[in-house]
């Protein structure tokens, strides 16, 4: 299949173009990570677990707060910590550089792979992809996988048309034997790229030729990811090995049985390009149409660069094998380099119907691949970074510009890790902030500790309801004792919130008053109503309230607890919250 030929006009027109999106790309990563607000719940666990440990505590102690990294990782966030200091632009600079180089690794690929044309597209796609501007200011390894999985392409696509010249044939060993130290996800290109470079070399040299050109890539990528997962495996501490196999057990691929992978790929797909241009998952039609797309550029990609297509194709085999095998969740954060590939079937399809017709229709054709690329477009205009992940720092900003002695900030303890990693930046101390209880056995605990605020004239209280917290005890029960004196707005540009917060959102914050005897007469923590049906919503809510990142007081590290259940590692983390205090910062 012969490539279309654009004139050099067009093609300087398409060049300039490809210009503009990557500034475009980069500009977008700048605004994402200079102007995203503090650290959220996730990234703060990881920062405690930076900051709390030395350096060798770091890279040979399994982390608290239900996290896990790999070691590379965080060698180079504590390296960036201890030059740049502990603010969000420190703690997130690996992930920016990481998201930055991967613009340009990306276009790299797309030029290797792709007309120019279709080049144009993919990476527009990518310079304003939600999920590739997400990650590439989040304190996270997954713009590292994502930067080191795109390098691996781009060199496994040149050893192939360079007929493996032996110094690349080394390179390419000793990038991938170092690699798999700093990423996870490298592993899994690093094997999808292995079986497919030894097919492609297979079927033009034979076997013996194959294993005299290619075992030193076979010998090191096989010898230090085996390591490496070996490593990243015993880099948990039970509960957190638990947590994670609990959280993540329905995004594994679904071993094949009929179409049942084929759908269940389909609709994960769907999902993850959603997000690249902002149709509801409700509407099929137009959700589907990018998926398709990037199908239907992948048939056409096998059909004119075999080699290419093979050797991209099989990193998505290699999340989907490994996935279906129970050991890796095929979610977007996860699986950032298997979505570059989709985007890159969507660029060969758009660049197909950008030539696809020539005279007086070929003005239709071009209106009809400029119209596919609007929606990334719209939807960047209409939701531009960066996109916030929390509100708790809009909360403590307005706290703080309103602060009287005597305040107090109560959290609830799903929230309470990354109150209490951000309050002192805010200029609260640790005895400013009361921590809600881990209390799954009993729906009354959080009423107790919202006791523990009766009589003061001014508390501010931050609830955790919402996606995961259908609703707060706390809130409540405050407001049968108290008057609510205001309530919070988060004023935060780019935030993914689309309405104000209502009663009971995520991190929602208010300002009660609780010194009114009368008031406060009306109810105890023992005898406010609750039903039968809210008592076993509340116990839902507690397990998760208790369990793995939503755990700020529990740290395994130096407790050193053995736990064999799900139901253990619960009451353990209970147990060792009594010991530790519930209103303090652990």
């Amino acid at each position: 299949m012969t490539e279309p030929r654009p004139n050099k006009r067009d093609l300087d027109a398409v060049t300039i173009a490809t210009w503009v999106v990557l500034a475009l790309g980069v500009a977008l990563r700048v605004i994402a990570y200079t102007r995203r607000s503090i650290l959220w719940l996730d990234e703060a666990a990881t920062a405690r677990n930076i900051v709390e440990r030395s350096l060798s505590d770091l890279l040979t102690v399994p982390l608290d707060y239900g996290q896990a990294a790999p070691k590379g990782f965080l060698l180079l966030e504590w390296i960036s910590m201890r030059v740049l200091g502990t603010g969000e632009l420190a703690f997130r600079l690996v992930p920016f550089l990481a998201g930055t180089a991967s613009l340009f690794l990306f276009y790299a690929l797309a030029r290797r792979v792709l007309t120019p044309v279709g080049t144009l597209a993919a990476l527009l796609f990518f310079s304003v992809g939600y999920w590739f501007v997400v990650y590439a200011s989040d304190l996270h390894p997954y713009g590292l996988d994502l930067a080191l999985s795109l390098a691996a392409m781009v060199l496994a696509i040149d050893l192939c048309r360079l007929d493996y010249p032996r110094r690349r044939v080394w390179a390419a060993a000793a990038f991938g034997a170092l690699a798999v130290w700093f990423s996870n996800g490298v592993v899994l290109t690093l094997f999808g790229l292995g079986v497919a470079l030894g097919a492609i070399a297979w079927k033009a040299r034979g076997p013996a030729a194959t294993v005299r050109t290619l075992w030193p890539i076979a010998l090191a990528w096989g010898a230090s990811a085996g390591a490496a997962v070996w490593v990243a495996t015993h880099s948990f501490f039970p509960t957190a090995a638990e947590f994670f196999a609990w959280l993540w057990q329905p995004g594994m691929v679904p071993v094949p049985r009929s179409v049942d992978s084929a759908l269940w790929l389909w609709q994960a797909w769907r999902s993850q390009l959603s997000l690249f241009h902002g149709w509801s998952l409700d509407d099929p039609t137009w959700t589907s149409l990018y998926v398709a797309l990037a199908l239907i550029g992948a048939v056409s990609l096998v059909l004119r660069r075999r080699a290419e297509a093979l050797l991209v194709a099989s990193v998505v085999a290699a999340y989907v094998v490994v996935s279906m095998a129970k050991q890796y969740p095929y979610d977007a954060r996860f699986v950032l380099a298997s979505m570059a590939v989709l985007v890159l079937g969507i660029g060969e399809s758009i660049g197909i119907i950008a030539t696809a017709a020539w005279g007086r229709a070929r003005p239709v054709a071009v209106a009809t691949a400029v119209l596919l690329c609007v929606p990334p477009i719209y939807r960047t205009v209409a939701y531009p970074p960066p996109y916030q992940w929390t509100v708790i720092g809009a909360y403590l900003t307005q706290i703080r510009d309103r602060w009287q002695p005597g305040d107090v900030v109560y959290t609830t303890y799903g929230r309470a890790l990354e109150v209490l990693h951000s309050a002192p930046r805010f200029g609260l101390a640790s005895s400013d902030v009361v921590v809600g209880p881990c209390d799954f056995d009993d729906p009354r605990a959080a009423l107790r500790a919202a006791d523990a605020l009766r009589g003061r004239a001014r508390a501010w209280v931050i609830v955790g309801t919402g996606r995961y917290f259908p609703y707060s005890p706390e809130y409540a029960y405050l407001r049968t004792i108290g008057v609510q004196r205001d309530s919070l707005r988060p004023d935060l540009p780019g935030s993914i919130r689309q309405a104000a917060p209502q009663p009971y959102d995520i991190g929602t914050a208010y300002l009660f008053d609780l010194s009114d005897s009368t008031r406060l007469s009306r109810a105890t923590a023992q005898s406010y109503p609750i039903s039968p049906l809210l008592s076993r919503v509340l116990l839902g809510v507690n397990r998760w309230n208790c369990y793995g990142v939503w755990s700020p007081a529990v740290r395994e590290s130096e407790r050193r607890v053995t736990v064999s259940s799900r139901g253990q590692a619960l009451a353990t983390e209970r147990s060792l919250r009594d010991r530790s205090g519930q209103s303090r910062e652990p």
